[in-house]
């Protein structure tokens, strides 16, 4: 009660907000800046530079322009009479505005050679010893003036410089001042109940009273500052023990590899927030620095030479974490199956390149992501990895997993040791930070958040600015030397990621430690399924065209063994495609720029992998007979029509017997029968006169019913799909007075991350397509038919091709729309005649059931999920599939199947998603419950059979027995419901690599075989290690497979 009447800590709190800037005992201004502007963030300093065109940028005035790349230049020298023996900075308060990243970031260089960075949290650069002198030195900044108002939202705030100085620091001042912050935070943050709260605020008003704070604070305060300290110290000591907690503290900087600034921006962040590290490594022997995410240090490979080389020996010295799994902190919804592998293997081989064997933690660390697949234990396990750490799924909109440490078991059984670490998020009812300040208010939170008190007592806190880089600063350092031993405070240590895990390790054996079986979806962020469509597109059209490619490349490696496969360009194309994976590029939450240079990057990509795939068909194509190679890169027979386009005059045959063809206005369809798993089929050249194709409109129907033998579509008049009739079993598939290919757009309006977020609310408004423009006849043939329709939503016009083929109930919908909305979203809804408590989804390595009610909280929050190639509603004996090309977002509420198509946020990119988009999704009826031929549907429509002309010069090819024989698959198993996934060179030359995986949950024996006899095989995890002999008979090979494992061979073929 005393000290409250006497408001002895709104005092104390004021006094030390007094004595903090004492801790410069000296100043002297810098001479005035010389401003220079730079085209980009690549653009390198010069070092020596001519001033003569430069800007002078003066104390307190106003410089630069925001989100610009820039030089500023200036000379400094010690002045005459400071103590050399005591620490001198540079400070430098550049200018900016209050918020995240509104602010100039700058890498420092000394006399031309890179030191240090400043930005708003690091305005204090340590000067070293030996410039302690009577001599200029240069300084450089070379740096960005950051996002200003166009992340504040006023345009008025311009960019003001403060008074760059040179200090000299009073050590003691300033130890001072950390031990009484930590103090005056710890007392504020105890509970009324503990005895060290009101011990120390008595410890700390008497070392105040100490200080001798008398005006002008001169010589007497320094005179007071020791003494002071020693009481303040003394009393800590006696005012009670810490707590029986542990919490790890490892310096860490999260970086978005690109959100609010490009890639470029981005290999300047890493090289300023690495250069500081090292730094504050100098000062503090005890810091312990964790850092993710092999790209960056790539990144700093390639820019920044002799920085790589001193994090190499840190890491060699145990001060260095290279840590992540992954080579990216990818997404983990949308990202393909492959790519996960991928993303593991391109990371844990850098670092084992780069640091050596076992240098990198094995735990997966990806605290910012926006959701974790069911089939990641899996893949962190036959990774290498051992530990899986988020904290990501405490932002919840609805419900909190009721564990922090647990098992978090796979889709096919696999359990990995999971940690969410508690460092309490400021401001939030549980949701935690990777971004800790490290102070005691956090250290309290850390403890309280945790929900297994019972379990452990070692917690982990990951400190540092983040997002945009920066990582730990001096005060942040200062806290730490101070709370591993304070009282009523967790004992907060300098540690490492893989201590904690360590640390924690044990408890799998205890009974208190639970399993969390399932997906772990993330209850907010949903937009991110759908928003920047061009992004989701290049990545899955890159997926399957890299996958092609590497299929070709093997195949034409093990026809010619003069071939050189062309591992590096693949290798340098996954990384490009596992860079854009980063959880804020393929999401959609990044800035329109990113975008640009992403559809550039794909567009560069896609020509030099057409490139490799022609040279592996050039080299195919003297191993097989015929004018036209028709490949079918899938896992799955197919039966596909294929389109070949440019000619018109010609027909075809297989093996000499005719095959059936209709003309269409892009050229010639042709039924080439059976295309068998990783095949090539050849077919011929025929002379055909022109009238022996069907005219394109006869017998069209007038009506717009298209029907073949199994499935009958009707339209009506204002272009609506009003019956689906499945004609061989005799059944409708929509429901009473529905229609179907319904488009529906929501005002979406999100409460809080606009490319992020779709709130639940968003179906409040729900508007239609207005009648059709025009349905017209395209094709009406024996082996397609389409009509086409044009129609307007609120301001979008978008054009159908509507398709059906012969023998197929598949119906195509190929889509082409001028998308002009904002505060939008577009979805298409095909209700069917289903009842069915829950839907599958199609996920990486296998798919998922959820519900389609929502009879519980976790069902609401469940409003839009992500499936990648295909959804099925399924009861015991029928089912519908909705198969899609490059769409993510999906929800199926009771019996009406929706896809999300398009969005139009205006944050942080106001142009997101304008313009011209062409998409198709199919909707595929079935008999029974969905199986292999949802997915073989799901796969054709993703991965079209490539169609290789050769010379196009009209005349068969003479064949040969030794050509002849190549015309079964590369690879194939015996049971439908294993896939293989992906067939490459391996990494080292030695074999070829084959992963696949079970996808209907059936544990069953599968035999692999090829058409070239198979001499040896082995299994191996993802980093083509740890080798376990395989059953040959036969030359074919015998596995035993678990439900959805995926499984990795190593293959010699003989």
């Amino acid at each position: 009660m005393y000290h409250q009447h006497r408001w002895t800590l709104e005092k104390l709190k004021a006094r030390l907000a007094l004595i903090t800037p004492l801790a410069y005992i000296e100043k002297s201004p810098l001479p005035p800046f010389y401003y220079h502007e730079l085209p980009g963030p690549s653009s390198k300093p010069d070092l020596e530079p001519d001033l003569s065109s430069w800007t002078i940028v003066h104390p307190n005035s106003y410089w630069g322009n925001w989100q610009t790349n820039f030089q500023l230049y200036t000379t400094f020298r010690i002045p005459e009479g400071w103590d050399f023996q005591k620490p001198i900075a540079i400070q430098l308060p550049l200018g900016g505005i209050e918020g995240d990243f509104s602010h100039p970031e700058a890498l420092a260089y000394v006399d031309g050679v890179p030191y240090a960075a400043c930005d708003r949290h690091h305005k204090e650069i340590l000067l070293r010893p030996a410039w302690h002198d009577n001599h200029d030195h240069t300084l450089i900044l070379h740096g960005w003036t950051g996002l200003g108002y166009t992340a504040s939202g006023d345009p008025k705030m311009k960019l003001q410089m403060g008074v760059p100085q040179l200090v000299q620091i009073h050590s003691e001042t300033r130890e001072f001042c950390a031990l009484a912050r930590v103090t005056l935070s710890t007392i504020e943050n105890l509970t009324e109940d503990n005895p060290a709260k009101s011990m120390l605020l008595n410890v700390i008003n008497d070392a105040f009273s100490r200080l001798d704070t008398s005006h002008p604070l001169e010589t007497k305060f320094y005179e007071s500052v020791i003494p002071a300290y020693e009481i303040l110290n003394a009393g800590i000591q006696k005012s009670g023990i810490p707590m029986d907690v542990i919490i790890h503290a490892s310096g860490h900087a999260h970086i978005d590899v690109a959100w609010l600034w490009t890639l470029g921006q981005t290999r300047r962040k890493a090289e300023r927030t690495f250069h500081n590290v090292i730094r504050y490594m100098e000062q503090f022997p005890k810091y312990h620095f964790s850092q993710s995410q092999p790209q960056l240090y790539q990144f700093i490979e390639e820019d920044q030479p002799q920085l790589f080389e001193q994090i190499q020996n840190l890491v060699t010295e145990g001060r260095w974490e290279p840590m992540g799994g992954m080579w990216v902190e990818a997404d983990c919804n949308i990202s393909g199956a492959e790519s996960l592998a991928r993303q593991f293997l391109l990371g844990r081989t850098y670092f084992k390149e780069k640091f050596g064997e076992n240098a990198d933690t094995p735990v997966l660390w990806l605290p910012d992501v926006f959701g974790y697949a069911w089939a990641l234990p899996q893949l962190i396990e036959q990774a290498g990895l051992k530990y899986f750490m988020t904290i990501k799924i405490g932002w919840n909109q609805y419900n909190r997993i009721p564990y922090d440490t647990f098992l978090w078991q796979g889709i096919d059984g696999t359990q990995i040791l999971t940690h969410f670490s508690t460092v309490k998020e400021l401001d939030s009812n549980y949701a935690s930070t990777y971004n800790s300040m490290a102070n005691p208010q956090e250290a309290l939170g850390t403890w309280n958040n945790f929900q297994q008190k019972e379990l452990h007592n070692d917690l982990l806190m990951a400190y540092g600015f983040g997002d945009g880089g920066g990582g730990p600063t001096l005060e942040m350092l200062e806290n730490l030397e101070i709370i591993d031993h304070f009282p009523a405070l967790p004992q907060v240590q300098h540690s490492s990621v893989k201590k904690f895990f360590e640390t924690i390790e044990p408890v799998q054996s205890s009974k208190m430690l639970p399993v969390w079986n399932g997906e772990l979806y993330l209850e907010y962020h949903r937009g991110t399924f759908t928003s920047q469509a061009l992004m989701k597109k290049n990545n899955r059209k890159s997926e399957f065209l890299i996958h092609d490619v590497e299929f070709l490349a093997s195949l034409a490696s093990t026809l010619d063994k003069h071939y050189q496969y062309p591992r590096d360009e693949i290798n340098t194309a996954w990384k490009t495609i596992c860079l854009h994976q980063f959880h804020d590029i393929l999401p959609g939450s990044s800035i329109g720029e990113v975008y640009s240079e992403s559809n550039q990057a794909f567009q560069a990509l896609t020509a030099s992998l057409k490139k490799i795939q022609q040279n592996a068909l050039d080299i195919i194509k003297d191993y097989y007979s015929g004018d036209i190679l028709l490949i079918n890169p899938t896992p799955f027979q197919r039966t596909d029509l294929v389109l070949i386009s440019d000619l018109n005059e010609v027909g075809f045959t297989r093996e000499g017997k005719n095959l059936p063809t209709q003309l269409t206005d892009k050229g010639i369809l042709v039924d080439p029968g059976i295309l068998w798993p990783y095949s090539v089929t050849p077919i011929e050249y025929t002379k055909t006169k022109q009238d022996q194709f069907p005219e394109i409109m006869k017998n069209a129907s007038k009506n717009f019913k298209m029907d073949n033998n199994l499935i009958h579509l009707e339209f009506n008049q204002d272009g609506d799909v009003i019956s689906i009739f499945d004609k061989e079993e005799g059944r409708e598939i929509l429901p009473s007075h529905a229609v179907a290919n319904q488009f529906q757009i929501f005002e979406d309006r999100p409460l809080t991350y606009d490319a992020w977020d779709i709130d639940i609310y968003y179906d409040d408004k729900m508007d239609f397509a207005e009648a059709a423009e025009s349905i017209t006849w395209i094709e009406f043939g024996p082996l397609r038919q389409t009509i086409e329709i044009k129609r307007k939503i609120a301001e979008s016009i978008y054009t159908q091709r509507i398709s059906i083929t012969k023998d197929s109930k598949q119906i195509d919908f190929d889509t082409t729309i001028d998308w002009q909305e904002r505060y939008k979203l577009l979805k298409v809804a095909f209700p069917v005649d289903i009842l069915a408590p829950v839907a599958t989804y199609e996920i990486q390595w296998g798919n998922v059931q959820r519900n389609t009610h929502r009879n519980t909280s976790w069902d609401w929050a469940r409003f839009e999920t992500c499936a990648h190639k295909w959804v099925d509603l399924s009861e015991g004996n029928y089912g519908v599939s909705l198969l899609n090309d490059c769409k993510y977002g999906h929800d199926i509420h009771n019996n009406v199947m929706r896809l999300s198509l398009l969005r139009g946020p205006t944050v942080p990119d106001p142009l997101a998603d304008l313009g011209t988009h062409q998409f198709k999704y199919s909707l595929l009826p079935h008999s029974n419950s969905w199986d292999e031929r949802t997915q073989a549907a799901a796969y054709a429509l993703n991965d079209p059979i490539i169609v290789y002309m050769g010379s196009q010069n009209l005349k068969v090819q003479s064949g040969t027995s030794e050509k002849s024989k190549f015309k079964q698959s590369l690879f194939s198993v015996s049971n439908p419901n294993v896939v293989i996934e992906t067939i490459k060179r391996a990494e080292d030359g030695d074999g070829l690599i084959i992963r696949l995986f079970e996808s209907q949950r059936k544990r069953c024996l599968v035999v692999l075989k090829s058409f070239i006899p198979i001499h040896s095989a082995v299994e191996i995890n993802l980093l083509e290690e740890n080798q376990e002999p395989c059953t040959l008979v036969d030359h074919e090979i015998h596995l035993s497979i678990k439900p959805y494992e995926i499984k990795t061979l190593r293959i010699h073929l003989g």
